[in-house]
C-alpha cells in the first residue's frame, strides 16, 4: 500500500517536472515573439500613416503636410490605427509633430543619431518634418518613426550586424 502511493507521487512529481521543463523552454520564445510581433504592428502602423501621407501629398499639389492633423482624414476615413501596446485606437496625442533643423536629420538611422533621442509611450510614432529654409510652410523631407516596448527608437540589425534606427521618409 505504502510503495502504491509512493509510485503515484512520484508519478505526479514527474508529470510536474516534465510541465515545468516545458514551460521553461517555451515560454521565452513565446516573449519574444510576441515582442517582435508588436513592433511589426508598429511597423505597420507607419506605413499606414506614410500612405496617407502621399496620399494628402497626391491631393495637395505634391505639398506634404506640416503636422498630422493635416493628413489625419487619409487615414482609414479619418480613424486612426489600433496601438499594439494599448489594443485601441491611437489619439492624435500618439502621432507626435516633431520638426527637425537639420535638413539631413530625416534619414539618419544612426542608434547615436538625432532619431535616437525621440522619447515617448509604447507604440506612438514621430511624424517629423524639414521646412524649406526660405519657406517655413513647404515641407522637403518628412521621417517616421516608431517606439518600441521601452518607448524608444525601433532598432533593428542588418547583415552586417550593425545596429539601425527603422525610420519611414519619402
Amino acid at each position: 500500500m505504502y510503495k502504491k502511493g509512493l509510485v503515484r507521487l512520484m508519478n505526479v512529481l514527474i508529470f510536474f517536472a516534465l510541465l515545468f521543463l516545458i514551460y521553461m523552454i517555451v515560454y521565452p520564445n513565446y516573449k519574444t515573439i510576441r515582442r517582435e510581433n508588436k513592433i511589426a504592428d508598429v511597423k505597420t502602423n507607419m506605413y499606414q500613416i506614410r500612405a496617407a501621407v502621399e496620399n494628402y501629398a497626391a491631393f495637395n499639389e505634391g505639398k506634404y503636410p506640416r503636422t498630422h492633423k493635416e493628413f489625419k482624414k487619409y487615414i482609414n476615413n479619418g480613424s486612426l490605427p489600433a496601438n499594439p501596446y494599448t489594443l485601441v485606437q491611437m489619439t492624435d496625442d500618439e502621432i507626435i509633430d516633431n520638426v527637425y533643423s537639420d535638413p539631413i536629420a530625416f534619414e539618419d538611422d544612426n542608434p547615436d543619431g538625432v532619431n535616437s533621442f525621440l522619447k515617448a509611450d509604447p507604440g506612438t510614432i514621430f511624424y517629423s518634418v524639414y521646412a524649406s529654409p526660405g519657406d517655413s510652410t513647404f515641407i522637403i523631407h518628412y521621417a517616421l518613426v516608431g517606439m518600441d516596448e521601452k518607448g524608444q527608437s525601433i532598432i533593428f540589425i542588418d547583415p552586417g550586424l550593425k545596429k539601425h534606427i527603422y525610420i519611414l521618409h519619402e
